[in-house]
């Protein structure tokens, strides 16, 4: 269960990112806050995934791990408050974009890479001390969810690079929890008698 549960943020975000607008404009800006919205849901599931990730990490690794987790949830929530929800608000009263909203994206978007590499480091600290655990059954895990949370430094969840991102993280994530609660680690002597 805990598997499919920290795959699902990033499955859920896969398929949300197919129709996520390009570009935000009068034909867009409606479905791009009210998607935002329902994103604002979705994005902080991530972090909760990490931190149940890091269950079982050593201390040193696990506090400021999950600081880092925290701190995607409230950088990348600000990006979405303003850029998304924020933004596509002001295009609907607007009737699209104007020059008055840049800086509300400037700022969400600086705001929003702050959070992804956050989500990049914990991803990193939770890769690697899968590894070190559980050494080739973690392999896939951390590949995975390595490549998802680089991609999602420059992606966001937007068609084709977004997408493929959230559903690396998604994969990693489910490989990296399979692995962990998969029986024993290799590092771990065999209790067999």
């Amino acid at each position: 269960m805990r598997t499919l549960l920290v795959a699902l943020p990033g499955l859920v975000l896969a398929g949300i990112g197919l129709t996520h607008p390009h570009h935000l404009d009068a034909s867009t800006a409606l479905w791009w806050q009210n998607m935002h919205i329902v994103l604002a849901v979705i994005f902080p599931l991530l972090g909760a995934a990490q931190w149940v990730l890091l269950d079982g990490s050593p201390r040193y690794v696990r506090y400021p791990a999950r600081a880092a987790a925290f701190g995607y949830v409230v950088f990348y929530g600000a990006l979405d408050a303003l850029a998304g929800i924020g933004g596509g608000a002001l295009a609907v009263q607007n009737g699209g974009r104007s020059p008055g909203d840049a800086a509300i994206f400037r700022i969400g978007n600086q705001l929003g890479t702050v959070g992804a590499w956050c989500f990049f480091a914990a991803s990193l600290a939770i890769a690697v001390c899968a590894l070190l655990r559980h050494r080739l059954k973690a392999v896939p895990g951390a590949f995975f969810l390595l490549v998802g949370s680089f991609l999602f430094l420059s992606s966001h969840i937007y068609w084709p690079k977004g997408v493929l991102a959230c559903t690396c993280i998604a994969i990693g994530m489910a490989a990296t929890s399979y692995a962990s609660a998969s029986g024993n680690s290799e590092t771990e002597p065999s209790t067999r008698t």
